[in-house]
C-alpha cells in the first residue's frame, strides 16, 4: 500500500463500481455517485485517500466505527450499504438520496416556520438517540450535514467518520472535526467528547432553523470560539418575535456551556421544543393549534434513486455553509467552484490547525471539505497563494516554505489581510503553520490574546514567568511569544505549540509539532528564536531562484530540491550562486556554492583550506584529504572550526568536487539542539561518508 495509485476518473471502474459522476472533492477522499455492477444499483461511493489506508491506526478505527455505522438501522441516518478496501483505498457505499441541504433551503427561503423547524428537530434527534446508544458521537451536527426530501423527511448524513465513544482522539490525522459555529464550549477545552457536544450542537441547529442565522455569527473563527465559551446563549424570539419565548428557554438549556445543565439526550430536547410549541399555541387567542408535520413513512425512501437530482449521502465536514451546494448534483446550471480553500489535511492538527489550532482550517477540519465539480470536471484551486499571501510568505524565514507547499485560506477580511497555512515538511525539519498578517496592531493583540486564553499558554522556557513572553531579534523586543500543549487533538498526548507575533510587520505564526517527543524542539525553537519571522528589509521570494542557482540543483541529490532550499546572494568573487538548505533532522546545515568553471572552485577551495586553518577530517595527517566514492576519488574536503557569533563554535566540512564546478558545506548541529543530526566531528564525518562516500 505504498506506491501511488492513479486518481480516480469519472467513467472508469472501481473494483465492482463503475464511476458515473463526481460529486465532491475534499481533504479526505472524494465522492462519486456510481453504479453498484453487483447489486444493480445506483449510489453514493465515498473513497478516502490513499494514506489514510496505509495508517494502521485509522484503518483499525475506520473499520470499527463504519461497522457501527452500518448498523444502524433508524430511518433518519443515510445507511452505509457497504465499507471496505479496495485497491489500497477505503471506501464506504452510501445511499443516495433525493433531497437538498438544510443551509439551501434556508438560502432560499429564509427562516423556517417554528412547526417545521421543531419537526425537523425531532427527526436529527431520533437519529442521535440511536447513534448515541450504539457507542457513537457524530461530533459534527450542523446544518450542512442535514438533507431534506422534498416531503419534509430529514437525513442525518456522515456517520461513516463518527466518532466512537471509547476513542479520545479527535482524528488520526490532525484535523478538527467539526464547525466552530456549532461546535460545545467543552471541545475546545479539550475535554472528553460525550453525547452531550451533539446534544448542543442541534440547540444550534434549531436556532438557525427559526432565525436563519447561527447563534454566534462572529468574524472570524477566534471571536465564534471566545462565543462559545463566554458570551450568553443567544434568544431566537429577540430576532424573530414570532418565535415564543418557550423555545428561548429550549435553546439556552440545549447550549448550556455546563454539560450537567444541558439535556441529557437529543431526543429530550426535541420533546422540551415540542412542548414549547404545544403550550405557546394553546395560550395564544383566536390561534387555530398548529399541527407539527408528521414525518413520512419510512417505507417511503427506501427506494435508491438514480434520478440527476439525487444528493450525495454525506455532507463532510466544511466549515463553510458555502459549501453546501457541492452536495447537490441537480440539472441546473453548475455554480462557480466554491472560494474556500481545499485542505489536504494534513497533519496539522488542530485547534488552530485552526485556533483550536484557531484557525482552522482544514487545515479543514477532518471530514469531506467540498469543492463543487457537477460534471467530474477539473476543479479550479482555491488553496493557490494569492498577492497578500505571497508579501506574507517572504518574511516566512524556513526554506522549506514555498507557493507549492503552503495553501492561501480565506481571511477574515475585517482583521486580517493574509492566512496561509504550510503542512509539516519532514524534508526541511520544519513543523505544520499558520501564518497571520493582520491590518492593524490592535487586531493582532486581540487574536493573540484568545489564543492564549484558549490554549492556556505558558511562557517558553527561559522566559519571565507569566503566560507568554518576549520574542527577541538582535536584542530587541519585536513581539511575543507563547509555548502551549496542543489538547485538541489528542487530549492524552498534546502536540507541543508555539506562537510568536511580530508586531513591525503586524504577523504572528502559530507552529504545531506533530508529537509530544517533539516538546524539547519547540523549547528550543523557542528558546534559540528560531523560526521567527523575518525583517522586511530582508524579506525575500522563497522561490526565487536565479539560472546558475538551478545549475547547482543538477548536480545535488533530491534530500537538497528547491523545496527545502533558497537562493543567497552569492559572497563574491569567482562564486555566481549560493543556496541554503533545510534539512531532515538527521541531517546537518548545508550550504552549497556554484562557480563558472572548475578552475575557479580548486582556486577559493585551497584558499580557505589556508584561510580556515583547515585539516583532515577525523585527526588524520595533513590539511585535507581525498573525497573517495564508491573508492574512486572524486575531489577533496576538509574540516575547520568554525565560530560563528550568532550560531555559537561549530565544525564545518568544506568538500569539493572535481567536476561538479561546486563546494559544499555542511557543519554540525549545536549540542543542546534535540534533532539527532551530527554534533561532533566524528559525526560529521561518518554522515558525510554514509551520504557523499
Amino acid at each position: 500500500m505504498t506506491s501511488q495509485r492513479q486518481p480516480l476518473t469519472v467513467g472508469s471502474m472501481f473494483g465492482h463500481y463503475r464511476l458515473d459522476r463526481l460529486i465532491g472533492r475534499g481533504g479526505m477522499g472524494e465522492v462519486y455517485q456510481a453504479y453498484d455492477m453487483r447489486k444493480g444499483r445506483t449510489v453514493a461511493i465515498k473513497v478516502l485517500l490513499e494514506k489514510l489506508a496505509q495508517d494502521e491506526g485509522y484503518r483499525e478505527r475506520f473499520q470499527r466505527e463504519a461497522d457501527a455505522a452500518a448498523r444502524l438501522r433508524e430511518p433518519h441516518v443515510i445507511p452505509i450499504h457497504d465499507y471496505g478496501e479496495i485497491d489500497g483505498r477505503l471506501y464506504i457505499d452510501m445511499r443516495l438520496v433525493d433531497g437538498e441541504s438544510l443551509p439551501s433551503l434556508l438560502r432560499t427561503n429564509g427562516p423556517m416556520p417554528p412547526e417545521q423547524a421543531v419537526a425537523v428537530v425531532r427527526q436529527i434527534a431520533s437519529a442521535l438517540d440511536a447513534a448515541h446508544a450504539e457507542g457513537l458521537i457524530h461530533r459534527d451536527v450542523k446544518p450542512d450535514n442535514i438533507l431534506l426530501t422534498h416531503d419534509g423527511f430529514a437525513y442525518l448524513v456522515d456517520f461513516g467518520i463518527a466518532h466512537s465513544s471509547t476513542d479520545h482522539r479527535l482524528t488520526t490525522h490532525g484535523a478538527v472535526i467539526g464547525s466552530f459555529s456549532y461546535m460545545a464550549p467543552e471541545r475546545f477545552r479539550a475535554e472528553h467528547t460525550t453525547p452531550a457536544v451533539d446534544v448542543y450542537s442541534l440547540a444550534c441547529v434549531l436556532y438557525e432553523c427559526l432565525t436563519g442565522a447561527r447563534p454566534y455569527p462572529g468574524s472570524t473563527d477566534a471571536a465564534i470560539i471566545s462565543a462559545h465559551l463566554f458570551e450568553p446563549v443567544p434568544r431566537p424570539s429577540m430576532i424573530r418575535p414570532s418565535v415564543t419565548p418557550a423555545l428561548d428557554t429550549v435553546i439556552a438549556r440545549g447550549m448550556a456551556k455546563n454539560i450537567g445543565e444541558r439535556f441529557g439526550a437529543a431526543g429530550e430536547l426535541a420533546t422540551a421544543a415540542q412542548a414549547a410549541l404545544t403550550s405557546a399555541v394553546a395560550v395564544t387567542e383566536g390561534r387555530t393549534r398548529a399541527s407539527v408535520p408528521t414525518p413520512p413513512t419510512t417505507e417511503t425512501h427506501d427506494a435508491v434513486t438514480d434520478r440527476t437530482s439525487s444528493t450525495a449521502a454525506g455532507t463532510g465536514s466544511s466549515p463553510d455553509a458555502e459549501n453546501t451546494d457541492a452536495l447537490t448534483a441537480d440539472t441546473r446550471a453548475p455554480a462557480a467552484p466554491d472560494t474556500a480553500p481545499r485542505r489536504r489535511r494534513r497533519t496539522l492538527t488542530a485547534l488552530i490547525v485552526s485556533i483550536a489550532v484557531i484557525v482552522a482550517a482544514g487545515a479543514g477540519f477532518g471530514g469531506w471539505t467540498w469543492l463543487r465539480d457537477r460534471k467530474g470536471t477539473a476543479v479550479a484551486d482555491a488553496s493557490a497563494l494569492r498577492g497578500d499571501d505571497i508579501e506574507l510568505l517572504k518574511i516566512v524565514a524556513q526554506p522549506g516554505r514555498k507557493r507549492s507547499t503552503c495553501e492561501h485560506e480565506n481571511p477574515d477580511v475585517s482583521t486580517t489581510t493574509a492566512v496561509i497555512f504550510c503542512p509539516e515538511n519532514p524534508a526541511a525539519s520544519e513543523p505544520a503553520a499558520r501564518y497571520f498578517r493582520f491590518r492593524n496592531l490592535d487586531a493582532m493583540r486581540a487574536y493573540y490574546n484568545i489564543m492564549l486564553r484558549t490554549f492556556q499558554a505558558k511562557n517558553c522556557p527561559g522566559d519571565p514567568a507569566g503566560s507568554d513572553g518576549p520574542s527577541i531579534r538582535d536584542g530587541k523586543e519585536i513581539g511575543r511569544k507563547a509555548c502551549m500543549a496542543n489538547r485538541a487533538e489528542t487530549p492524552a498526548a498534546p502536540k507541543p505549540s508555539l506562537l510568536v507575533t511580530d508586531e513591525a510587520q503586524l504577523a504572528m505564526v502559530f507552529y504545531i509539532w506533530s508529537t509530544p517527543s517533539d516538546e524539547p524542539i519547540r523549547d528550543y525553537v523557542a528558546k534559540s528564536s528560531a523560526n521567527q519571522l523575518l525583517s522586511q528589509e530582508n524579506a525575500r521570494d522563497p522561490d526565487y531562484f536565479t539560472p546558475e542557482d538551478r545549475m547547482i540543483f543538477d548536480r545535488l541529490a533530491s534530500d537538497f530540491s528547491p523545496g527545502n532550499c533558497q537562493h543567497m546572494s552569492p559572497p563574491g568573487g569567482a562564486v555566481h550562486a549560493a543556496l541554503a538548505c533545510s534539512t531532515s533532522v538527521d541531517y546537518p546545515s548545508a550550504l552549497f556554492f556554484g562557480f563558472p568553471d572548475q578552475q575557479s572552485a580548486s582556486n577559493l577551495y585551497h584558499a580557505d583550506v589556508g584561510l580556515l586553518g583547515g585539516h583532515a577530517c577525523g585527526g588524520g595527517g595533513g590539511a585535507d584529504d581525498v573525497w573517495r566514492k564508491a573508492g574512486v576519488p572524486v575531489g577533496r574536503y576538509f574540516c575547520f572550526l568554525d565560530d560563528d557569533p550568532e550560531i555559537g563554535v561549530r565544525t564545518c566540512l568544506i568538500a569539493m568536487h572535481e567536476d561538479a564546478q561546486l563546494l559544499a558545506q555542511f557543519c554540525t548541529l549545536r549540542p543542546e539542539n534535540p534533532w539527532p543530526g551530527p554534533k561532533t566531528e566524528a559525526q560529521l564525518l561518518t554522515w558525510f561518508d554514509k551520504h557523499f562516500g
